[in-house]
């Protein structure tokens, strides 16, 4: 592997992604940035330009490589990962085992949980600003596909953000095609691995990817991938928007309780569709109850077309009308600040 490989297109506009993330988003010199790594193409690529951007920019970087046990011979991967990565020069490179426990949203949904809880856990322990991760624009298409076949709301199809709604993960690599992180790899000497599981369309992701795309982009046209990019950035600036103003109507129309929330149910029925249901929304969220479709609009029933209706059960929550107000009751207790 050469110590410098030449600054070919590919190296170039990954490096580039990772300076624009950091200004925008505030990773100065002196900060610790964490990075998960796969060792796949994407993360190994991000990895490497980060810490090519680190050491001029005086920003530490820490990587976390989280070997799920979800294989054969996952542990050696992970170690070769690391010796890979060690060779960049990155500040800390540390292997996290984890064993992906059973999920009702199945084992894709179970691992990237606790994916997430590891290298959050790694953010914590270092300080980091901020947590790296190498979704690329493929991915972003893939994400706005799955949330339009599951009937899912703006938010879902609005895809990932750069930098996310809670400020821990930066995702630099959303404006470059998989194929460029692939390119800089192969620029740089870096042999990357190819997990068997991104060829197995048992999973939704990888049926997307292998079978709906092409097909996609066969019958309408070159460009689907970056179409479908622009529709999730266009969205994410309406549901900013519409989250912002739902943010306020709920303070305005809500009392927020240890197991419970009121709302003010005429108030609530005067406000647009949009904003009503993203007050519902985000009290069942509180609450821990499911956010479900059919959930927000039997709540909005009692709202809009109040005759005087037996409480709603609800998964994990109970949901009654009395007078001018809806109370939401849990058995959970909120996290004190949560609202």
């Amino acid at each position: 592997m050469s110590a410098r490989p030449r600054l070919t297109p590919a190296i170039a506009d990954i490096r580039r992604a990772i300076r624009q993330a950091w200004a925008e988003h505030g990773v100065n010199s002196g900060d610790t940035v964490a990075i998960g790594c796969s060792g796949g193409a994407d993360s190994l690529a991000l990895t490497a330009a980060a810490i090519f951007e680190g050491k001029r920019n005086q920003v530490q970087i820490v990587v976390g490589i989280v070997n799920h046990n979800l294989q054969k011979g996952s542990a050696e991967i992970a170690e070769e990962a690391k010796t890979k990565v060690e060779k960049l020069g990155a500040k800390e490179v540390i292997v996290i085992h984890v064993q992906v426990p059973k999920n009702k949203n199945g084992m894709e949904a179970a691992a990237r949980e606790i994916r997430y809880q590891a290298l959050d856990a790694l953010a914590k322990e270092h300080k980091a600003k901020v947590i790296m991760l190498g979704h690329t624009m493929d991915d972003q298409a893939e994400t706005v596909l799955l949330g339009l076949a599951r009937g899912s709301g703006t938010k879902s199809l609005a895809g990932m953000q750069v930098l996310s709604a809670d400020r821990k993960y930066l995702r630099p690599l959303l404006g470059i095609r998989r194929s460029q992180t692939d390119q800089f790899c192969l620029d740089s000497g870096l042999e990357y691995w190819n997990d068997p599981q991104n060829s197995q369309t048992k999973f939704a992701r990888v049926r997307v990817r292998k079978k709906v795309l092409p097909v996609l982009e066969k019958e309408l046209g070159p460009g689907i991938t970056e179409a479908l990019s622009r529709t999730a950035e266009i969205l994410q600036e309406d549901a900013n928007y519409l989250d912002s103003k739902a943010e306020a109507c709920f303070k305005k129309l809500s009392k927020v309780m240890a197991t419970q929330i009121v709302i003010d149910a005429a108030g609530l029925a005067k406000e647009p569709t949009a904003l009503a249901n993203r007050v519902i929304l985000k009290a069942l969220v509180l609450l821990g109850a499911e956010p479900s479709r059919s959930a927000i609009e039997a709540i909005m029933a009692l709202a809009i077309n109040w005759h005087g209706q037996k409480p709603l059960t609800l998964p994990a929550i109970r949901v009654s009308r009395q007078g001018k107000e809806i109370t939401l009751k849990s058995t959970k207790t909120l996290k004190p600040g949560a609202c």
